[in-house]
């Protein structure tokens, strides 16, 4: 059996060459296709999700928890009963949602800025039917701990839509305009690789049974759904009121349209990159934390909570270290635009809840507690919403950086405290986080200090050599205070289990903690 670590090491691998990939091919489709056909079809796709997230958005997530507790239950019977549930809910859904906009076709523009996108749309919406039976064999494969599998459909879904659309855009299918090729390409791949995760499925053991447990997955899924609509809404919203809240403030509609491109489009892919190392882990901890409260096993699922969020601690702290003090420089590395560093610098803080807040909903998620998850979204989304109103007249664009973070780090507030009322936390991990937190502050320093010798070096090179005594530093100082006893039981296996102890009282439960904590720091 794989731990909890080793699971989320092999993710993180597939991870990081999936996210690889994809940013070559973005770069292989802007010099094919050109930057105006690219924008065509990225609207295409944003309205696509909005109708994948109506379809199955909760549902998949439900399904991955339901999975890993019956499986730990050993009741497969009624497993393929509530995935045959599954299916038939997001399918019946979805199918309405493609037979509802091909019959109102006429009426859709107004879903689209350009009449251009139209024809492409229809194109790809049956793909609707295959994505959604897609994310509920993923969910189904991530409840049953099959994280290579999980994985590698991921990746290969990349490597057949490169395929296809080097092919489709070659000069053999010359008759296809670029737009056109792009958006068959995009159908192709998807039912492609639901047919490779269908086949999966029924190799895995898993079969079509009576369906069952529909109620419970629209009751449970309601919340997930709710907040990921909600979300690309209120995405929708900032993109409208922050730049017209820039241009009350004095700038003209071209400046606050390039401030807002600027954070948007440069300085967030790089604050959002430590992701692909902590979203793993996210994934992991689902069927998890699902198993660990089925079984009663909770002991064990505060540990594997309080070492996954200082596993999140080491690698964020080290990223807001980081983009504090090079956040300038890598903006004009990677995107020739100083201004988008400088935002990047201000912001660097952000990486450590936005990660923090993924591990936490998912983990609330896990355990059946999706509509205090929404509540949180939906509070943190108010003061999110009035920072973009009101902050731009004093801070500029920065305003979106202080909205963001306060958003996500309400949420994390929140749910810490769900957490703890669960009795899923014990709060053990707060004091080597504080600590973790301190230690960024010499890691900046020493790198202050680096690029102030290499500032008349070139770019690449002050990058390079700051970064690396930023990295060496900080491993260092996590060597020599050591703020996690053994770092080792945090980022390998653990050679030490905690002695178990029955949880009769607060007095018991204690003990028990101090045992882990013991646990910790024994090699």
């Amino acid at each position: 059996m794989r731990t909890l670590k080793q699971s989320t090491i092999l993710i993180m691998i597939f991870s990081i060459l999936t996210r690889i990939l994809s940013f070559l091919f973005k770069i292989y489709l802007s010099r094919k296709v050109g930057a105006e056909i690219l924008g065509l079809f990225q609207m295409c796709v944003s309205v696509f999700a909005l109708f994948c997230t109506i379809s199955a958005s909760g549902i998949p997530l439900i399904l991955s928890r339901k999975t890993a507790e019956y499986t730990a239950k050993k009741r497969s019977e009624e497993l393929h009963s509530v995935v045959t549930g599954a299916a038939l809910l997001s399918l019946g859904t979805a199918f309405l949602l493609v037979v509802t906009a091909f019959f109102l076709r006429s009426r859709l523009t107004f879903l689209f800025s350009d009449e251009r996108c139209l024809p492409l749309f229809y194109i790809i919406l049956p793909a609707l039917i295959s994505t959604v039976l897609y994310q509920l064999v993923r969910g189904y494969l991530m409840g049953k701990k099959h994280y290579i599998e999980y994985s590698l459909t991921e990746l290969l879904e990349e490597i057949l839509k490169i395929v296809a659309c080097v092919t489709l855009l070659s000069n053999a299918f010359l008759l296809l305009s670029k737009d056109v090729a792009l958006a068959i390409a995009f159908t192709v791949t998807d039912y492609a690789v639901m047919a490779v995760l269908l086949i999966l499925y029924f190799v895995k053991g898993g079969r079509i049974a009576k369906p069952s447990g529909i109620k419970d997955l629209v009751r449970s899924g309601t919340p997930i759904t709710l907040m990921r609509v909600s979300a690309g809404f209120i995405s929708s919203f900032i993109a409208i009121a922050l730049p017209a809240a820039l241009v009350r403030s004095g700038l003209t509609a071209g400046e606050a349209a390039a401030e807002y491109g600027r954070a948007v489009g440069m300085a967030f892919s790089l604050l959002f990159a430590p992701l692909s190392l902590t979203g793993a882990l996210s994934v992991v901890i689902l069927p998890e934390a699902a198993a660990l409260a089925a079984e009663g096993k909770w002991a064990e699922l505060r540990r594997r909570v309080d070492h996954s969020i200082l596993f999140i601690f080491l690698i964020t702290v080290f990223f807001y270290a980081l983009y504090a003090v090079m956040g300038e420089c890598y903006g004009e590395l990677l995107f020739g635009d100083k201004k988008a560093g400088t935002f990047i610098a201000f912001s660097a803080g952000m990486v450590i809840p936005v990660a923090l807040t993924g591990l936490i909903n998912t983990t609330l998620n896990s355990l059946g507690e999706e509509k205090k998850v929404f509540f949180a979204f939906a509070l943190s989304a108010v003061f999110l919403i009035a920072e973009i109103l009101l902050l731009p007249k004093y801070i500029g664009i920065y305003a979106l950086s202080v909205a963001e973070s306060t958003f996500y780090l309400s949420q994390f507030i929140f749910g810490m405290v769900f957490l703890l009322k669960k009795e899923a936390l014990s709060g053990s991990s707060f004091r080597p986080a504080l600590s973790i937190m301190l230690i960024a502050f010499p890691t900046m320093l020493s790198m202050k200090i680096a690029d102030k010798i290499c500032e008349s070096g070139s770019l690449f090179l002050r990058a390079a050599l700051v970064s690396t005594v930023g990295a060496a530093t900080y491993a260092l100082l996590l060597f020599l205070f050591r703020p996690i006893p053994n770092v080792k039981a945090i980022l390998f296996r653990n050679k030490t289990k905690p002695k178990k102890i029955k949880r009769r009282s607060h007095s018991s439960r204690a003990a028990q903690e101090n045992v882990q904590r013991k646990a910790w720091s024994e090699d």
